[in-house]
């Protein structure tokens, strides 16, 4: 008995990735309430310092443990059926929240931010769902998704902020508008194609008069490939040194002199740069490809680690804004990378781990972000991040393009 994956790579265009975008902008609205506030609100709620990034960390580490069980619902019910029941628990996750906020409870606030990575998890895939559907302009899908994001980066830190003073207890009323997105996520993944709710399943028969489906490679085979290697690489770089930089940034620029009102503006800035090269970002893969935007993406990640060596309210800044660009083109390089190193029937075998590769090194960036949450601790982390990037660059360097045996010819 043979497993097949129904997949619309016959058609390529970007209809997928269009109607996924707003998907993505929704996630990003209700998502950027927790990189901009958590820090602080952990460092408020939590009973020790060293526990203060511990709600941060959650989110990732509650993705790496969701992301191979929505990999086989994907399978079993398809991409719509998953985004929409992982924006639902957006949903539960800002109420979760809010409420721990208002009775001061930081284990509760754990919990909320947690459930923030189930829906992160879910979201992951939604670039993979446009590239799936794209045939040969896979990277073009993928930085269309991620485009998306933009005017959530612009919008939502500033929302975050501006909604905290509604209510009695600060905090709260940014805490529900993740429940507000999560719930307007919910509706829109619901009424996404019907082609979305057949792509990814897996069914036990091939179709009559279907074309012959090409035997997937085993996963030793395919996580052999210097290609997909290279990728992973440089998705889990730009993960670990955005969420490294995102979980200390907040607390360590506190800890430089700078304002509580500075450290949140940091946060907008770095989700401006995480998102706004994205309309832009699809031609330059178009011309540069995809393992030069990686470069250049670890390259900008250097002038962010040289940025740190300083306490300057200008380097700070610096620091935070370049590491945002730095990880949109490494992450958007890498995820092409990996897009273009399996057939459609091998998409089970490769993107759960990748996901969970990239999502493992996010947990490590934010639970190493609580020593480094210092003025000793931020200059260390920027030297480690110059050493990284300089490795990730090399080693991507040296793998060479190669073509998919479903596009090619």
């Amino acid at each position: 008995m043979t497993t097949t994956t129904i997949t619309t790579d016959a058609a390529p265009h970007l209809r997928i990735a269009r109607r996924l975008a707003p998907a993505q902008a929704l996630y990003i609205f209700g998502s950027s309430v927790d990189l901009t506030l958590t820090g602080i609100v952990g460092a408020r709620l939590a009973p020790t310092t060293a526990l203060a990034t511990l709600p941060y960390s959650l989110i990732p580490i509650a993705a790496v443990a969701s992301t191979f069980l929505f990999s086989r619902l994907i399978g079993r019910v398809g991409y719509r059926a998953v985004f929409t029941g992982a924006a639902c628990v957006a949903v539960v996750a800002g109420i979760v929240s809010a409420l721990a906020v208002q009775l001061d409870v930081f284990w509760l606030f754990c919990v909320g931010t947690g459930l923030i990575g189930v829906y992160s998890a879910g979201a992951g895939y939604y670039r993979y769902a446009a590239a799936d559907a794209s045939g040969a302009q896979r990277a073009r899908a993928v930085t269309t998704v991620l485009a998306g994001g933009l005017i959530a980066a612009l919008l939502g830190p500033f929302l975050a902020t501006w909604v905290s003073g509604l209510l009695p207890v600060v905090f709260v009323a940014s805490y529900l508008l993740v429940a507000l997105f999560g719930a307007l996520a919910a509706v829109w993944n619901a009424l996404l194609p019907a082609e979305l709710a057949r792509q990814g399943r897996t069914v036990t028969a091939r179709p009559t008069g279907a074309a012959p489906q090409v035997a997937p490679r085993t996963r030793r085979v395919l996580w052999r490939q210097p290609l997909l290697l290279a990728g992973v690489a440089a998705t889990s770089f730009a993960a670990f040194s955005m969420t490294s930089m995102m979980t200390a940034g907040p607390i360590a620029g506190m800890a430089m002199g700078h304002s509580e009102a500075d450290a949140a503006f940091a946060v907008q800035l770095h989700m401006i740069g995480m998102f706004a090269p994205g309309f832009v970002i699809a031609r330059v893969i178009g011309r540069l490809g995809e393992r030069a935007v990686a470069i250049v993406g670890a390259m900008l990640v250097i002038v962010a680690g040289a940025a740190a060596s300083s306490t300057a309210e200008w380097a700070f800044l610096t620091s935070m804004f370049a590491v945002g660009v730095g990880w949109n083109l490494a992450f958007s390089g890498g995820s092409a990378l990996i897009t273009d190193a399996y057939l459609a029937s091998e998409r089970g075998r490769v993107q759960p781990v990748a996901e969970v590769i990239t999502n493992g090194f996010q947990v490590i960036g934010s639970l190493s972000a609580g020593v480094l949450a210092t003025v000793p601790g931020w200059r260390m982390l920027g030297i480690g991040l110059i050493v990284l990037s300089i490795v990730v660059s090399i080693g991507v360097a040296a793998v060479r393009r190669t073509v998919r045996a479903d596009t090619a010819g």
